[in-house]
């Protein structure tokens, strides 16, 4: 399984710059926050015939989420011609991944489970252009015991300010934390050269 993991992507002053328009602010903070959106399924199927690879499924003990707890919150920060105000605060983030274009940036705030459950496993896109090099990258906001399931079984470990990078037609599913009240995940789509 092809994937690069950098540790300490951005530098401490990035970082808690970037924390401290992302993560919840106590109730007594006032400030700018990104704005949360319900969503009300983790994954939606292409074909809802089909809810992931039968190779996935032998990959890991985990289970999926009950489907009572299967929403979350999001924040669509980039989406073709779409371009969320709250972009401005990932300028550090976007500038070190040096894209040669966006697909789409979506940030992903998922509440604390009693047990750990999965989102189904899945690519973000069906093949969007086969000529094109997309990648996909999954930046972890907050360290938590939820990690990333890649299709081969490997466990990416959520640990702040990480960064993760795969080929974007690699199946993944993220795991719903148990140890911290939140899991926040930037999710990237972009295309760059091939490096991993």
């Amino acid at each position: 399984m092809e994937y690069k993991i950098i540790d300490n992507f951005l530098s401490e002053l990035e970082f808690n710059q970037l924390k401290s328009h992302v993560l919840p602010p106590s109730v007594h903070k006032v400030g700018n926050f990104l704005t949360w959106l319900y969503v009300d399924k983790q994954i939606k199927p292409q074909n809802p015939k089909e809810d992931e690879p039968n190779h996935c499924k032998e990959v890991t003990d985990i289970e999926l989420l009950n489907p009572l707890h299967d929403w979350y919150f999001s924040n669509e920060l980039w989406f073709g011609g779409f371009q969320s105000p709250d972009l401005r605060y990932f300028g550090a983030l976007l500038d070190k991944i040096k894209p040669l274009a966006f697909w789409r940036i979506q940030a992903n705030f998922t509440v604390q489970q009693e047990k750990l459950g999965r989102s189904l496993f899945h690519i973000d896109y069906d093949e969007p252009n086969k000529r094109t090099s997309l990648t996909t990258s999954i930046f972890y906001m907050n360290t938590t015991n939820g990690p990333t399931i890649l299709e081969d079984g490997t466990e990416i470990e959520c640990i702040a300010n990480r960064l993760v990078t795969y080929p974007y037609n690699t199946y993944h599913a993220g795991v719903l934390c148990t140890d911290q009240p939140y899991r926040i995940v930037i999710n990237l789509n972009y295309f760059k050269e091939y490096d991993i």
